[in-house]
């Protein structure tokens, strides 16, 4: 006995996993690089910074600067820029202001005293580590 479900077509099963690669991006070469101790460990400590685990991929990147592996930014260092951000635009208010002609009473001064005093010590602290570079451990 024939049903009417019998005569529908259904489409073809399709495989699970992974669709393949196309043949001009697969990697078939191997490229064979010693390094000793204290270079792996740099490699491995510069891979986990950009957030890969894959420390082929990581090195792969890094040479072919394709899509250029990232540090993931310490919250200590995010924390940091958001508070310049502010002082800066503090600063900007205060400068757009006076260049508009404006007059500050004796708060505005006090105000815009310690906008400079605190983007004063985050300049210093700022041009501090970049002067030191990457000898706190952290890159660029």
């Amino acid at each position: 006995m024939t049903t009417d479900t019998d005569s529908i077509e259904r489409p073809p099963r399709r495989g699970r996993g992974r669709p393949p690669i196309p043949v001009h991006e697969r990697r078939t070469h191997l490229v064979g690089v010693f390094v000793n101790e204290a270079e792996l460990t740099e490699l491995r400590r510069r891979g986990d910074a950009a957030g890969m685990a894959d420390l082929a991929t990581y090195v792969r990147r890094a040479v072919l600067a394709q899509r250029a592996p990232r540090g993931v930014v310490p919250a200590v260092n995010v924390a940091a820029y958001q508070d310049l951000a502010r002082t800066a635009a503090n600063l900007n208010q205060v400068t757009r202001h006076l260049n508009e002609g404006g007059r500050l009473d004796a708060t505005g001064t006090a105000r815009l005293a310690d906008v400079l005093d605190r983007l004063t010590a985050q300049v210093r602290a700022l041009r501090l580590a970049l002067m030191r570079g990457g000898d706190d451990g952290d890159e660029g």
